[in-house]
């Protein structure tokens, strides 16, 4: 029985591809850098990464490590400005979140995206009701697929639930291997950003081609 859903946002939740690739393109625009070719901004946002190594992935390392989080804390600056109206929630979010909440399960929003980023957006869309716990690019804590996000800050929030009665859903490999590091179930979001094949590679436990599958289909996890 699932009691814990530990959810992805971009690409899971929100689609937010076009504010992701704006804002990194404002970003470039406000240092006086040319942009990056699409090919490689499509595959920085498919990584699933924190901002700054999307960056520094995005300028092959030139700016060093104080350098890319420069330009990360200007990226998620131009994104609160900017990002909601390039946003949007997919379909049957509210409503399935609705469903898992009638079934008593919790649920975490587990994101390399700021925190004040999902806050706005979860408000906007008004989906925050739903949710619990935050848990999104915290200071000092190793970012997905490391298990520290969990292991530090959502364990302890759920003492009585058991990693085998946890679902991971998100897009990209990174998702799925906090699931498998946690010993959690993974579930792909197919429709998301992240790369096909590799999370294909994953083989994971559920694969979802629309959000609102989700509720309807937890019952597999016993």
């Amino acid at each position: 029985m699932i009691r814990l859903c530990i959810l992805d946002f971009d690409g899971t939740l929100c689609g937010s591809h076009d504010a992701i690739r704006h804002c990194i393109n404002l970003t470039f625009d406000h240092y006086g850098v040319e942009r990056p070719a699409p090919d490689r901004l499509e595959a920085a946002i498919a990584a699933g990464v924190v901002m700054s190594e999307a960056m520094s992935m995005l300028t092959d390392g030139r700016l060093g490590t104080d350098g890319a989080g420069q330009w990360a804390a200007t990226y998620r600056a131009l994104y609160l400005q900017h990002g909601l109206a390039h946003s949007f929630i997919f379909p049957d979010v509210e409503r399935t979140l609705a469903a898992l909440k009638r079934k008593g399960v919790a649920m975490v929003i587990a994101s390399n995206k700021s925190e004040a980023a999902v806050q706005q957006a979860i408000d906007h869309f008004g989906i925050g009701r739903f949710i619990d716990l935050l848990v999104c690019d915290p200071p000092g804590i190793a970012k997905k697929p490391d298990p520290a996000c969990y292991s530090t800050l959502i364990a302890p929030a759920f003492p009585d639930v058991l990693p085998e009665q946890i679902v991971v859903v998100g897009d990209t490999h990174a998702d799925l291997g906090l699931a498998r590091n946690i010993g959690a179930h993974a579930c792909w979001a197919a429709y998301g950003y992240g790369d096909r094949e590799q999370c294909q590679r994953m083989s994971p436990d559920m694969v979802l081609e629309g959000f609102g599958e989700l509720a309807e289909r937890l019952d597999v996890f016993v």
